[in-house]
């Protein structure tokens, strides 16, 4: 099993500021996982991002599309960590409860370029069948580099039952997880803690988050997300004094 901490297989450049709530956390200086704005100043990504490291090392940027742009620091918003909230129940051998939400030092500007992500509501559809998108800077292929502009692939999203019906051991896959992914696409490493978004209308909900897979985009094994909906009364318990999009 690998995390997706250093994954979008098969997928296309966006256009600049495409998904304004991506967010993109470096550690040192150095990409570390992906995450999403869900208020001004809290953001949804993997618990497994943040176990066991030294949050003060990490800077989350806002609004970025090229990390390579040499200019790119006159047109982001950069914050530090106040408060690190991971799943209690996170277990770090098994990925169950694979999530966090960060307190940013400092609420976020909104403007074009940054925008928080709708919640899907507590108890909505289950997004099986449905194309969801996948977003980040991960890497295009297994083993390969980091690119430098967001990238975005759509994969579809997957039953319960199809996913353990695939080559993961069937007792893996818990009913806290989704699969999506199919054949050459996929998220690969570097995508963790990074948005998996449905369409509902003009909006976009957030339904998974990058967590873990086998490889990238290898037959029978679908990349798999935290599924977020089973999570909203704990993300709303825990940014108490914000405005959500729902």
């Amino acid at each position: 099993m690998s995390d997706r901490q250093i994954r979008v297989v098969g997928g296309n450049v966006t256009k600049e500021n495409e998904f304004p709530w991506l967010a993109g956390m470096a550690k040192n200086g150095e990409f570390h996982c992906g995450g999403t704005l869900i208020t001004r100043k809290h953001v949804l990504t993997a618990a497994h991002c943040v176990d066991g490291i030294n949050y003060r090392t990490i800077s989350i940027a806002f609004g970025d599309h090229d990390r390579k742009d040499k200019e790119r620091f006159s047109k982001i918003q950069v914050r530090k960590i106040k408060k690190v909230v991971p799943h209690k129940l996170f277990d770090r051998s098994t990925y169950n409860n694979d999530i966090a939400i960060l307190e940013l030092d400092h609420p976020l500007h909104f403007d074009s370029k940054i925008q928080p992500a709708c919640l899907p509501h507590s108890g909505s559809d289950d997004p099986a069948g449905k194309l969801g998108t996948v977003i980040g800077w991960g890497r295009t292929m297994e083993g390969g580099m980091l690119p430098g502009i967001v990238q975005e692939v759509q994969v579809p999203i997957l039953t319960l039952q199809q996913c353990r019906a695939m080559k993961y051991r069937a007792s893996r896959i818990t009913t806290f997880m989704l699969c999506a992914g199919k054949g050459s696409m996929d998220s690969c490493q570097g995508d963790s803690g990074g948005p998996l978004v449905v369409p509902n209308g003009e909006k976009y909900e957030i339904v998974g988050i990058v967590s873990w897979g086998i490889g990238c985009a290898r037959p029978g094994y679908p990349g798999v997300y935290t599924r977020v909906g089973k999570y909203i009364s704990w993300i709303r318990s825990n940014v108490q004094d914000s405005c959500l999009c729902s």
